[in-house]
């Protein structure tokens, strides 16, 4: 070992271990100079489960399983104290002509360096049709990476009853999925969902411009049952001037109306599916009717074949003058 080595490290490691030393001879650790001060400082760094008041409106138009569909959703999140929030959610669709109403709420615990855990449900409608979902949801922030998560219930009701399919399914819904930022305004996620027993997988982009609070986003999916989907959209943040990644870990958490809406996509792609090939063997059956896969509907069904009326004539009738009341004549078999 050279001679200076020798010499210096072991005095410059006695110089770093002292304070250490120092404090273990003593009995006690040494405190900091201001323990008021070190609290507040540590306290105010917590961040709360939302930072302020804040919210999103976004648009996404494309082709919702080969129909046209216009997709208008808007949230808006509120502390609830520190640790807890609230969103509520709302949507409006246009899908093949077809009009879809719909709100949603969430109420979760989160701590923005290590995750959310909440509770969340929606309802949505169109004419003929309606469904729910509502259940657990939850995210974990790993440096770059969001790992989520929803598991619950979800139910579909058809104003029309149908022969080849459960019209008023209750079942269970879920979803998993991985977000990662290779930029702190640049999303990548991939999720999949299973609902009324039939899959999804969805793949998004989402870029936040240099515009303040402006977002551009797109998204494919494809299903069970020939189910597919592409979206592209333009997304409005308000609430404060944050990179994507800190506005979705300390301000709204996502929006539940896009996977009800889809979930009854997707159920509606098996009820294509079923409904086409019970009508190709029943000729006559009846049609199906309204929103591409979002809602179809059993309608024109023909009731069950009756004899003819009988005919009835008003007297006089030829041969029978004279006569009073009516002649029933039955058609012939």
């Amino acid at each position: 070992m050279p001679p200076f080595v020798a010499r210096y490290v072991p005095l410059a490691l006695s110089l770093a271990l002292l304070p250490s030393l120092q404090a273990q001879m003593l009995g006690t650790n040494m405190p900091p100079e201001n323990p008021a001060a070190s609290y507040v400082s540590q306290a105010e760094l917590k961040l709360p489960a939302v930072s302020q008041i804040n919210g999103k409106l976004d648009y996404a138009g494309g082709k919702m399983n080969s129909a046209e569909g216009h997709n208008f959703n808007g949230s808006v999140s509120v502390p609830v104290g520190k640790a807890f929030g609230f969103q509520a959610d709302a949507l409006y669709s246009s899908i093949d002509h077809e009009d879809f109403y719909g709100g949603g709420g969430h109420f979760f615990w989160r701590r923005p360096d290590l995750g959310l855990v909440g509770i969340a449900g929606g309802y949505l409608q169109r004419d003929g049709v309606d469904t729910f979902q509502v259940g657990v949801e939850a995210e974990y922030y790993l440096g770059r990476f969001t790992f989520g998560g929803f598991a619950g219930v979800g139910g579909i009701s058809y104003a029309n009853a149908a022969p080849f399919i459960d019209t008023n399914p209750t079942r269970f819904v879920g979803r998993v999925s991985l977000n990662y930022y290779p930029v702190d305004n640049v999303r990548v996620g991939v999720s999949g969902e299973t609902a009324y027993e039939d899959e999804l997988v969805k793949g998004e982009v989402e870029w936040q411009i240099p515009v303040r609070g402006v977002a551009l986003t797109a998204e494919v999916a494809a299903g069970d049952h020939g189910y597919d989907h592409w979206l592209l959209g333009v997304r409005y943040y308000f609430g404060g001037n944050k990179t994507l990644r800190d506005r979705q870990r300390q301000d709204d958490p996502p929006g539940l109306m896009p996977q009800i809406l889809q979930g009854l996509g997707l159920y509606g792609a098996e009820f294509n599916r079923k409904g086409e090939a019970y009508l190709a063997a029943n000729p006559g059956a009846g049609s199906l009717d309204g929103g591409g896969s979002y809602g179809f509907v059993l309608t024109g069904l023909s009731p069950p074949s009756a004899p003819e009326p009988p005919l009835v004539y008003p007297l006089p009738y030829p041969g029978n003058s004279g006569s009073s009341g009516v002649i029933i004549a039955m058609p012939h078999p």
